[in-house]
């Protein structure tokens, strides 16, 4: 790594991770919403830095053999990137999270203050 750019990603999903962390502790109704966001977030980043050793790895090293390149990329981090932050996250987090937690909404309420809650909901579904 020879830029701060490439420490950039990592930090972001570090930052991401605490404020969910932070925000399933603050609304205990989303404790289980935000393990399984944390697990899905984590399960992808695994294989992202598994794939990133097996680029990196010394030339004669096994794991920077094209072939296993390859197939960490196509058949582990592709498929579990797509499926955990393009089909769990947005489709069944964040659906659960909105419409089937309704008793977040009083919780974020009692956190901050009055109406917080409509307008939270409002961003999130547009009405």
């Amino acid at each position: 790594k020879t830029s701060m750019q490439s420490y950039f990603r990592p930090m972001m999903e570090h930052v991401i991770v605490l404020a969910l962390l932070i925000g399933a502790y603050l609304f205990s109704g989303l404790r289980r919403l935000g393990a399984v966001g944390i697990f899905t977030l984590e399960l992808s980043s695994v294989f992202l830095q598994l794939l990133q050793v097996s680029i990196y790895a010394p030339e004669n090293s096994w794991w920077r053999k094209p072939e296993v390149v390859l197939f960490v990329h196509r058949a582990l981090t592709v498929p579990t990137f797509v499926y955990c932050r393009l089909i769990v996250l947005p489709f069944v987090l964040w659906r659960s999270a909105l419409f089937e937690s309704q008793e977040w909404l009083e919780q974020i309420a009692k956190v901050f203050s009055p109406g917080w809650a409509e307008k939270l909901y409002t961003m999130f579904n547009g009405s």
